[in-house]
């Protein structure tokens, strides 16, 4: 999956952000990480993939589920700005055996990687990881290219 065009275009939602002058850049980017944390928590839950009792009441909505991970991938592309990976230029898509709980623990892992030694192989397995998500999901590269890219909300990262 090439991810060049990922990043321009977040570029443009960045430019929209309005971000507090007083806060210092270690803090700025740990408020990113834990504001990834976040979202992806949010993501977890509208799958309700962790539930190990029977919920008659929960249905799943696919559309809710999609805005979430592009939130996501919004501040997993930030991230990877900030830190200035923006040589990968592709990524190794593939479908992902895990369920989607351990999935979703795997890129907890991956975040918590980054922030502890940030490298951009650790970015590279999180970018990996997160798409791989994704299809496991039932979202295609296209269908993510294309929500990504078409979408006209900035989404606002907590700062």
């Amino acid at each position: 999956m090439n991810i060049g065009k990922f990043y321009d275009q977040q570029r443009k939602y960045n430019k929209l952000l309005v971000i507090d002058p007083k806060i210092n850049k270690a803090k700025m980017s740990t408020r990113k990480y834990l504001a990834l944390n976040v979202k992806l928590s949010a993501l977890a839950n509208e799958t309700q993939c962790f539930k190990y009792w029977i919920d008659k009441n929960y249905k799943m909505i696919s559309s809710k589920i999609f805005d979430k991970y592009i939130e996501c991938l919004s501040h997993i592309l930030t991230i990877g700005l900030d830190k200035n990976y923006i040589d990968i230029e592709e990524v190794d898509v593939r479908p992902n055996d895990y369920c989607l709980s351990d999935q979703f623990l795997n890129l907890f892992v991956d975040i918590n990687d980054m922030m502890i030694s940030c490298s951009i192989d650790h970015y590279q397995t999180l970018f990996e990881d997160f798409i791989s998500l994704g299809i496991s999901l039932g979202f295609s590269q296209a269908k993510i290219e294309k929500g990504f890219l078409n979408s006209s909300t900035c989404f606002s990262i907590a700062l």
